[in-house]
């Protein structure tokens, strides 16, 4: 593949992150409601050469066995985010996810270099682990929605763990097809996994 992603750190500040008490079912279908997850955050990436700019906010929430995660990014082509890569994107568990002909498409993949190639965690033995997912496209907007298991047994998947931050890059384009570079925007950031009775730490790398 011919998609990469590399280092862009966010503010110093770091983003914001909203907590809220969750009092909605979590379903996959592109809407995300206001008390639907118990975190959420807005990334930004500058325009830059070769990027238009745009943002992301992903939001989440867990509970004892599965992670649930929306994506809504500035863009009607992929999103894309990367969990905890070694160097640049090497060894990163992405999760990339597009509409595509107003159908959902969500793909689990590993990265096996610093910039590349990723591919489908079952070309490398690995499994499927995305339980579920759903998204809708509007004015100009892509929602993405999915469930996978904290921890799936896959080596190819990062094990999550509450309490836990995680080291994680993201990027835009503004194609559907998977095998096109980013080109909307780009970043870093960190996702914590709340614990009960436990609140965000800073949330930038």
């Amino acid at each position: 593949m011919l998609v990469f992603f590399s280092g862009c750190i966010q503010p110093e500040s770091g983003p914001q992150v909203k907590e809220k008490a969750v009092s909605e079912e979590w379903k996959p279908d592109g809407l995300v409601g206001m008390n639907e997850y118990s975190n959420s955050m807005v990334l930004h990436g500058a325009r830059s050469q070769g990027y238009s700019g745009g943002d992301l906010e992903v939001s989440w929430k867990i509970d004892g066995q599965y992670l649930y995660m929306a994506l809504n990014g500035s863009t009607n082509g992929w999103i894309s985010v990367g969990f905890e890569p070694s160097e640049w994107m090497k060894d990163a568990d992405i999760i990339m996810g597009s509409v595509v002909d107003g159908k959902p498409v969500v793909l689990d993949e590993y990265s096996t270099g610093n910039y590349g190639p990723h591919v489908n965690d079952t070309e490398l033995g690995g499994t499927n682990d995305i339980l579920e997912f759903g998204g809708m496209e509007k004015g100009g907007f892509e929602v993405v929605e999915f469930k996978r298991k904290l921890n799936t047994g896959d080596r190819f998947d990062k094990a999550f763990a509450p309490g836990q931050e995680i080291s994680m890059i993201w990027a835009l384009a503004d194609s559907v097809d998977f095998q096109i570079k980013h080109n909307v925007a780009k970043g870093e950031a960190i996702l914590f996994l709340q614990a009960d009775g436990q609140g965000p730490t800073n949330s930038s790398s």
